[in-house]
């Protein structure tokens, strides 16, 4: 009998000595991380670059940007839709193909022409955009556009 309680003893100091040596090791915290720092963004600088007017237009069916731009800066300006082009360039690739029920943000013309950087921006659009016409089979508009771009 001694024997089988010095057995049980073994086996259950054994079975002890086991499970703490397969025991995980205790977790330590992970070092504490600030989150990043802020950065706050300057507000873009006055008279540089585009200067994008607070109209909106939500694009209809048959639209094209030279439509809008009649609507918006009058019939004798619609080769003027590359401005509105550039403000929207992430939505519009091709002036002639927009998609219903997008809203398209319209600068303020005046504003763009009485700016260097943005009247230098709008002529090389302009030019851009008239060679794609030229691509497109379009040689009437191409040439408005250039002599618009020329006129910059």
């Amino acid at each position: 009998m001694k024997k089988n309680i010095i057995i049980s003893a073994i086996i259950a100091l054994l079975m002890i000595f086991a499970a703490c040596a397969s025991a995980p090791p205790p977790v330590e915290p992970a070092p504490r991380q600030d989150p990043p720092p802020q950065v706050e963004l300057p507000p873009p600088p006055q008279g540089d670059g585009i200067i994008l007017g607070n109209s909106l237009y939500t694009v209809v069916s048959g639209d094209t940007l030279s439509i809008i731009a009649s609507r918006r800066y009058g019939q004798a300006n619609m080769f003027y839709f590359p401005l509105i082009r550039l403000a929207n360039i992430l939505k519009v690739s091709d002036p002639d193909v927009l998609e219903v029920g997008e809203t398209l943000i319209i600068p303020d013309l005046q504003a763009n022409l009485n700016n260097p950087v943005a009247r230098a921006l709008i002529k090389a659009d302009m030019l851009q955009t008239a060679t794609m016409y030229d691509r497109k089979n379009m040689p009437n508009s191409a040439s408005q556009l250039r002599t618009y771009a020329n006129r910059l």
